[in-house]
């Protein structure tokens, strides 16, 4: 027996006991495609075009699943109940381009279950590899941010033999692969470190050495915090898994055809924390009214961290908010551009508890997040991208993918950028490996937030997209403060021009 508890996949109030006829399948849903149709039943949902948790038969559920080629259409793929869902706008004339859009269009679902909630092995797993193989120490009663904890190596990598080899393995003794990497190539990786930041909001030395300070986790609430939407990270960072939790197997110094970058950056917050309160004063016009305040003004806190609401409903700034995600976005895909990215796989950044559903303007942040990036694709034009590919899974109690389908697909108003933008219900990791093996140099946007720590809360069990990209990449190497010593470099720090569009 196998208990899967999971209301994303299953939307029920207790859990459900499935019999297996697997039994190293524990875990893993996409293992389970001789029988899926027998725990999970798969059909479209008029309402919001998921394909998950609506009754179909089991014959067609076996015959989508065991299904090893799609044929793509030209706007979403509802011919097929199991498939996921995609769609794609623009012209796609480039035979390269449009062949791997069939391909990733022809990928297996997605694992929406394994690392959906809490990732205890992943965790553990990591751990494990940057205690014992990259000599992470862990420093007692010292942190970073609060509650993530603080640690140094042992060693430096740089020290090291540069032919030894890194290991990550499962700490499950039934799975046999292993990612193998030599320190030499971990260092090559390092020195691909970059920070693109938008050269009128970190101004001269003064703004370098804020910026230094933002990246250890030492930025201030308020002003300072707010800057960091306005910086991304870069580095040639390696997938070590897909989400559905299943180490790759790689051999130290294997060649792939095309890098996966790791891009980090930051979302608007309107979860209503502290840290960035000016996210809260600059977008909400009534603010005011929509948190209760202190005696001397100051909004009220619970547990010296989150604003408390009174129940009112926030009126955004529309013109504002639209503005900063259009400089936003023109930031990270110029800054990509730049390093010669082809493919860029981005995901709904800042639109899941940062979105401001608890306060009523959830789904207009996420229309504005998608309406921005549209605007800044039809505007731009690139040296190097030659296609957007939006990961956007689709769960039954949150979705993004339909916020992008309008803004795109809007038959009033549709795109004309001169780059093709492709939708996905899919795994991005899986995108990204799917370009990468093609020979393209592939960006992935990892939604990071304003503290500046990479993986912040990495070690609680991946609670968040940016904890579960730390558990699932070589990013803790690449892009972490405490590992990397180019993250403090001030020579890699790049600005970028984002006050004008490309003609």
């Amino acid at each position: 027996e196998f208990t899967i508890d999971s209301p994303s996949l299953l939307q029920a109030p207790h859990t459900r006991s499935v019999s297996m006829g697997v039994r190293q399948m524990a875990s893993c849903i996409e293992r389970l495609r001789a029988c899926v149709s027998e725990c999970v039943k798969v059909t479209p949902d008029p309402a919001s075009e998921s394909w998950i948790n609506t009754p179909c038969s089991s014959s067609s559920a076996r015959q989508c699943l065991r299904s090893e080629s799609r044929q793509p259409s030209q706007k979403s793929t509802d011919s097929n109940p199991c498939q996921p869902q995609s769609a794609l706008f623009g012209d796609c004339s480039d035979v390269d381009v449009a062949q791997l859009v069939s391909a990733i269009r022809s990928l297996r679902p997605m694992d929406k279950v394994t690392m959906s909630g809490r990732c205890l092995s992943q965790t553990r797993d990591m751990e494990r590899f940057m205690t014992y193989q990259v000599g992470m120490c862990t420093l007692p009663g010292k942190s970073f941010v609060a509650g993530v904890k603080a640690f140094e190596l042992d060693t430096p990598l740089e020290d090291l033999p540069r032919e030894h080899e890194l290991v990550y393995a499962s700490g499950d003794p039934r799975a046999l692969a292993a990612f193998r990497m030599s320190v030499a190539e971990v260092l090559e990786w390092q020195r691909s470190y970059r920070a693109f930041y938008a050269a009128d909001v970190y101004v001269g030395s003064a703004g370098l050495q804020t910026l230094r300070r933002s990246l250890q986790g030492r930025s201030k609430p308020g002003e300072e915090a707010a800057r960091m939407k306005f910086v991304v990270r870069t580095a040639e960072t390696p997938v070590i898994m897909r989400f559905d939790g299943r180490v790759l197997p790689r051999e130290a110094n294997a060649s792939s055809p095309g890098k996966i970058y790791l891009v980090s950056a930051c979302g608007i917050n309107f979860a209503a924390r502290m840290h960035d309160c000016e996210d809260i004063t600059r977008y909400i016009k009534n603010w005011k009214q929509v948190y209760q305040l202190e005696s001397r003004g100051a909004p009220k806190l619970r547990l010296k961290r989150d604003f408390v609401p009174t129940g009112r409903t926030a009126v955004l700034d529309e013109e504002r908010c639209l503005h900063d995600l259009k400089t936003m976005a023109r930031l990270r895909l110029r800054a990509q551009d730049s390093l010669g990215i082809q493919v860029v796989v981005e995901s709904a950044l800042g639109l899941g508890v940062f979105a401001g559903d608890s306060i009523g303007i959830g789904d207009l942040v996420r229309g504005l997040s998608a309406q921005a990036i549209k605007e800044v694709l039809e505007q731009e034009r690139f040296r190097s991208i030659k296609l957007v590919v939006f990961s956007l899974p689709i769960f039954p109690k949150h979705e993004n993918y339909s916020h992008f389908s309008r803004a795109f697909g809007d038959g009033r108003h549709p795109y004309t950028g001169c780059t093709p933008v492709a939708l996905a219900d899919q795994d991005m990791h899986a995108i990204a490996l799917e370009a990468s093996q093609a020979g393209f140099a592939v960006g992935e946007l990892n939604p990071a937030d304003s503290h500046g720590v990479f993986g912040e809360y990495w070690q609680n069990l991946g609670p968040g997209t940016e904890e579960k990209l730390a558990l699932t990449t070589c990013g803790l190497l690449t892009q972490h403060h405490a590992v990397n010593p180019a993250v403090l470099c001030t020579s890699r720090y790049v600005a970028v021009d984002t006050s004008t569009a490309t003609s």
